[in-house]
């Protein structure tokens, strides 16, 4: 091709107004045919088939979370022992019935 002919039309395309960016609040670059309301309409339309996933061969599904181990753990205020999880850091004991921080219980067996 020549290169004053891409020149060109590289010149022409940095000055066309699509390029350039609009302020916000700024009319539309252009009216669609239907008008703006059936545009939208059929964006609202498509995108529900779309995001139709239940026709698909297969499925989705949320990644399983990782169980906590059960362990032995007691109240740090009357010493109550309890079972719980490796995330428990405190709990409302059933003996004292406080709020209170939790420790591992190690059994000698």
């Amino acid at each position: 091709m020549n290169e004053q002919f891409v020149k060109d039309i590289a010149k022409g395309v940095q000055q066309s107004k699509i390029q350039q960016e609009l302020p916000p609040g700024s009319p539309r670059r252009f009216e669609p045919e239907e008008g703006v309301r059936k545009l939208n309409e059929r964006i609202h339309k498509e995108s529900k088939t779309a995001d139709d996933w239940k026709n698909l061969p297969f499925s989705f599904r949320k990644p399983l979370k990782p169980m906590g181990r059960s362990m032995a753990v007691s109240c740090d205020n009357c010493g109550h022992v309890t079972y719980g999880t490796t995330a428990t850091v405190g709990m409302i004991c059933k003996s004292c019935n406080e709020f209170s921080t939790v420790t591992e219980v190690q059994f000698d067996g």
